[in-house]
Formats: structure tokens, C-alpha cells, sequence
């Protein structure tokens, strides 16, 4: 029985000497770092193997009508292609360095294109909030023409909202249920209050997160808010913006409904390009992540698997094209990486509690032990990002809680970026930016009560036009009642 096993059935590590300690600690970080090896190869062998039938079989960069973007990709694809032929041939220290440097620079042009899809998906997103918003009143006129407000009737959806959430015990689902309501009740705030909403919840959330963290988020919430501002949007996928701004400059409110339905069909039609497209890029750039991983440990740490012969079945499949042969290959992987993902889980819970008795025993300090520990957090660091985030903010230049001054420097940034934002725009498009941001942050106001007394004001008709406060009221019975049947 070796040291590790006998840990594992009940060694007390309070008595193991620090040698011993760290010897177990390495022990089980170079099993994790195996995996997490072998993990990766399991899922490049299928997922490179499904991008050579999306491109090569099915063609279906055909239908990008971007050439400098397609062939963007296509260098891309053949590039990513090959470096996973590449690593199975026996390479030096410098010729994997050489390796990684591209493949780093691939990442940082697939990112540049995966972000401005991102601003374009979310920017058409809000101009088919602004079609849905005038389609709702011109609907809403006919619908509840004869209608009056009744104040019983908002205190009986108030009070169902309240029995609701006191009936939720997934915290998950009382956040989710939270959020869908602000981002369906008319957004009644001023821009001073909101501001100050937004501040005090993220100084609030934020606080003691690790820096790298809360700068990813921020970066996200200036996009999620006007991804116009962003460096490449209107250069890449240009015919993207085009349409955007032929959609913007129309007089949305000077078109007949069947126009903005016809705009709307439009809209939801090149939505799909572009999430298409997005998603291809975002699994090239995990694809990516993964082979960064096998490149970074091919001399570190051995692999358990034959890769020889798996690489043999995956060379078969390229060559013949047959797709019985990728679906086997993909069957097997996808077993295979369940299992390991397991012993993953488990190989981090025993290292946790070596850990925990590291941090107890004071002054146990080992550069060359601790490099080991950090190169493993990296390797995990790249197999973990599946949102395919910035490499500098995936990789900080080094790890630490962000102070509460820079903190508050950073919300306030973004507030003058939504300012900024906001300044260019009519009053209608403002609040419906201004109501979805609302409706992302977690919690946003400072207790229940003010949750509830903001509904109240939202749906009080000296506020809001009779028509209006009955479709919202509808639209959240609605919501409530599928939350309820379902459980």
C-alpha cells in the first residue's frame, strides 16, 4: 500500500511531518495534473474531430459572406488543425515554446472576433427590445382600452410576488425569479437614484473578491450595456454593423405592425447568424484552451492514456471522413472524460484537506513546491475557461482581493461609461439599457421592501400608462404561475 492510499483510509496528516506533506500534496497535484492532461486530450480528439466535419465535410464557413473574416478563420482552423498533429511528434523545449506562442497569438485574434460578435448580439438585442416595447403599447391599447387600474389588483400581485419568494428554496431560482420581474416591470428611476442603486450594490457584491475577478466583470457589464463602445465594433464582421445601424436609423415608431414584425423576423434572423458564429468561435477558442494545456505538460507529467493508439483512430477518421468513426471516437472520449472529471472531483477534495493543514502549520514555505502548486492552478485555470475570456484577466500578474479604493474606481468607471452611453441616446432606449442592467445585477436593491415599494411605484398608474401597468401585471402573473406549476 503506498503513502497516498494509506492517507486516504484514515492517516491522521496533523502528524505527518512537513516532508511528508508535501510529498503527499505533490503526489496527488501531479495525478491532478495528469487528468486534467488527459481530460483535455480526451475532448480535442472529438472536438477537433467535429470542427474538421463542420469546415471540411459540411463546409460551413460557405456561408460566412465575410471573406477577410472567413479566411480569418479558415488560417485558423487549419493552424489549430495542425498543432494537434503537431504534438504527437517527439519536440524539444524550444519548438513547444514556439508552439504555445502561436497558439497564444491565434487566441488573442479569436477573441478579438468572439468579443465583437458579442457587442453585435447584444446591441441588435436591444433594438428588437425597442420593436417589442412599441408593439406591447400599440397591443396594449387595443387589449385593455376599456380597462381601468384596480389597486386591489396590484396589492394582490405584490402580495402573490411576496408569498412566492417566501415559498422559494433554491437560492438559484429566488435570484432568477427576482431578476425576471425587473426586467418585466417598466423601469420608473431617476438617473442619480439608479446610479447610486448600481454603486452601492457592486461595492456591495464585489467586496473581498479576488481583483482579476471583478475587473472580467466590469468589463462584461460595459458590453452587456452598450457594446458599441467596444474597440473593434463596426471593423470586424462590419456587415453585422451595417445592418445594426440601418435598424437604428429607421422611425421605429412611424412603421405600420406588419413592418415591425417583418423587422423583427429581420432581427431574429441575423441574431441566429450571428450566434452561429459566435459559438463556432467560442468552441475554436476552448478547443484552443485545451491544446495550450497538453502543449504546457507535455514534458511535465506523464499521461495515463495510449495515445499512440487513440491518435491512430482519430487519423483513420481524418482520413476516411466516415462519421461512424467520429461518433465512436466521440462515445468513447466523452465516457472516458465522465470518469476522469470524477476523480478529478475527488483528487480536489483530498487535496483541499492537505492544504487545510498546510495553511494551519505557519512558516511551511517552498518556492520550487509552491511553483509546482501555481503551474497546476494554470493548467486548470485554461481547462475551466469556457467563456473564453481576455488572457489578462484569465492570468493576472498576480493574485490578490481588490482594495475597496480601487473598487469603488472601477464602479465608478463604469457608471461614466453608462453616463457617457446613456447621453447619446432617446429617453426610451436609455431605460430599457437601463432596466436590463437592473435586472443582471444580483439583488440590486438594499432589502425586500424596497424591492416590493419599487414594483409598487413602477405599476402606479400616475407613472405609468394604464395600458402598460395591465400588460405588466399579465406578463408577471404569467411568470409566476409556470414557476408555480412547475413545482
Amino acid at each position: 500500500m503506498d503513502q497516498w492510499q494509506e492517507s486516504e483510509d484514515g492517516l491522521n496528516t496533523s502528524k505527518l511531518t512537513a516532508e511528508e506533506l508535501k510529498y503527499k500534496i505533490i503526489e496527488l497535484n501531479n495525478r491532478q495534473l495528469s487528468s486534467i492532461k488527459d481530460m483535455s486530450y480526451y475532448y480535442l480528439i472529438g472536438g477537433i474531430g467535429k470542427l474538421v466535419e463542420l469546415v471540411e465535410d459540411k463546409n460551413i464557413l460557405e456561408e460566412m459572406h465575410l471573406m477577410e473574416e472567413k479566411k480569418t478563420l479558415v488560417e485558423i482552423y487549419h493552424l489549430i488543425v495542425n498543432s494537434f498533429k503537431k504534438f504527437h511528434e517527439d519536440m524539444v523545449e524550444k519548438e513547444i515554446d514556439q508552439e504555445i506562442s502561436k497558439l497564444l497569438d491565434i487566441r488573442g485574434k479569436l477573441h478579438d472576433l468572439a468579443m465583437t460578435l458579442h457587442a453585435y448580439e447584444i446591441e441588435i438585442s436591444y433594438i428588437k427590445e425597442l420593436i417589442d416595447h412599441h408593439m406591447m403599447k400599440r397591443m396594449s391599447k387595443l387589449e385593455y382600452k376599456d380597462l381601468n387600474i384596480d389597486v386591489m389588483e396590484i396589492n394582490f400581485l405584490v402580495n402573490k410576488i411576496r408569498k412566492t419568494l417566501d415559498n422559494v428554496t433554491e437560492y438559484n431560482v429566488f435570484i432568477a425569479i427576482v431578476s425576471n420581474i425587473l426586467s418585466i416591470i417598466p423601469f420608473r428611476m431617476s438617473k442619480f437614484k439608479y446610479f447610486h442603486v448600481v454603486k452601492t450594490n457592486l461595492i456591495r457584491n464585489f467586496n473581498n473578491y479576488p481583483l482579476n475577478v471583478v475587473r472580467a466583470q466590469i468589463e462584461e457589464y460595459k458590453i452587456l450595456f452598450d457594446g458599441s463602445l467596444m474597440g473593434d465594433y463596426g471593423i470586424l464582421f462590419d456587415n453585422y454593423f451595417t445592418h445594426i445601424q440601418r435598424f437604428r436609423n429607421m422611425n421605429i415608431a412611424s412603421k405600420t405592425t406588419d413592418e415591425l414584425e417583418g423587422i423583427s423576423r429581420d432581427i431574429i434572423q441575423i441574431t441566429g447568424e450571428i450566434n452561429k458564429w459566435g459559438t463556432f468561435i467560442n468552441n475554436l477558442g476552448v478547443v484552443l484552451n485545451r491544446l495550450m494545456v497538453i502543449y504546457l505538460t507535455k514534458h511535465e507529467v506523464h499521461s495515463s492514456l495510449n495515445m499512440e493508439d487513440i491518435f491512430k483512430r482519430w487519423e483513420e477518421y481524418y482520413q476516411e471522413r466516415e462519421s461512424n468513426l467520429l461518433d465512436s471516437l466521440v462515445k468513447t472520449c466523452e465516457k472516458e472524460l465522465e470518469e476522469l472529471e470524477r476523480e478529478l472531483i475527488k483528487g480536489a477534495m483530498d487535496l483541499e484537506k492537505l492544504n487545510q493543514e498546510v495553511v494551519r502549520r505557519r512558516g511551511f514555505d517552498d518556492e520550487s513546491f509552491n511553483e509546482k502548486i501555481l503551474f497546476t492552478s494554470k493548467i486548470l485555470t485554461y481547462y475551466n475557461d469556457l467563456k473564453f475570456t481576455r488572457l489578462d484577466l484569465l492570468f493576472p500578474d498576480k493574485y490578490e482581493i481588490v482594495e475597496k479604493g480601487y473598487l469603488i474606481q472601477l464602479v465608478d468607471n463604469l457608471i461614466q461609461y453608462m453616463s457617457r452611453s446613456i447621453s447619446t441616446m432617446t429617453n426610451l432606449e436609455g431605460k430599457i439599457r437601463m432596466r436590463r442592467f437592473l435586472s443582471f445585477l444580483h439583488l440590486p436593491f438594499e432589502n425586500m421592501d424596497e424591492f416590493f415599494s419599487y414594483i409598487e411605484y413602477s405599476l402606479d398608474g400616475r407613472a405609468t400608462s394604464t395600458e402598460e401597468v395591465l400588460f405588466t401585471m399579465d406578463t408577471i402573473h404569467y411568470l409566476l404561475d409556470e414557476y408555480i406549476e412547475r413545482q
